[in-house]
């Protein structure tokens, strides 16, 4: 056990490092698209659809575009991976619906089992790209123990955006190297550091399906790197 008698907060990651997002889209287009006829490897649909998404943040970081949340990204792109599948006939309702599927995405089997135990010391709060109501609703259905919900709508801007990490400290009322920032995504990591909060990798190897597994960073690069939440709580002490 590697104690950090001065972390008060630890500060997640969502889409990705608390939440199966591939295996949840992948459900919610089934549910949608097989009664309909639709046959495609859905893991493979919700991949497609996340990429834009993480390249539709860029202008909003760089100010080319106005800050628009998360949500409206999900809709705005969910049309570009229908045309890819070729998969048309949907009204907008059920557009609408699908979208909002990304506030239906389950925690890996260890998220909050190992938050729970995180919590008895240390404030668990997320950090996301995701707005409020997005997080919110999503840990409501999936009973994920929030202490508190930092979104991108906070600060009109997305990660890895300086500001972002700012405002943890900001908004929680403590210095940057007493929060830690769990992530599986290295530069949500580097960015977290540069802006001086310890770091926490967690590896998920299979947020984006067999076959794309990352390596481990090397021993070092981070302050904690562990395959689990609930190796987090005990490399925490909790």
């Amino acid at each position: 056990m590697t104690d950090f008698p001065e972390i008060r907060a630890l500060t997640f990651d969502v889409f990705g490092t608390v939440v199966d997002w591939r295996s949840g889209i992948a459900r919610e287009a089934e549910n949608m698209l097989a009664p309909k006829g639709v046959t495609l490897d859905w893991g493979a649909f919700a991949n497609a659809w996340r990429k834009p998404i993480l390249a539709a943040m860029a202008p909003v970081r760089s100010g080319a575009r106005s800050y628009v949340v998360m949500d409206a990204l999900h809709r705005e792109t969910l049309d570009a991976a229908l045309a890819e599948f070729n998969i048309t006939g949907l009204d907008e309702t059920e557009k609408h619906r699908l979208a909002m599927g990304w506030r239906r995405l389950d925690p890996w089997p260890d998220s909050i089992e190992g938050m729970n135990q995180l919590k008895a010391k240390h404030a668990v709060v997320a950090l996301s790209n995701g707005n409020i109501a997005l997080v919110l609703s999503m840990a409501k259905r999936a009973g994920i123990p929030w202490d508190t919900i930092l979104g991108a709508d906070l600060v009109n801007t997305y990660k890895p955006g300086a500001a972002i990490y700012d405002s943890a400290s900001r908004f929680l009322d403590i210095a940057p190297q007493q929060i830690m920032m769990v992530a599986c995504h290295l530069g949500d990591l580097d960015a977290a550091k540069s802006r001086g909060l310890r770091t926490a990798y967690v590896h998920r190897p299979l947020e984006w399906g067999e076959g794309t597994e990352r390596p481990l960073p090397a021993v070092g690069t981070y302050d904690v790197i562990v395959h689990s939440f609930t190796e987090l709580a005990e490399v925490m002490g909790a």
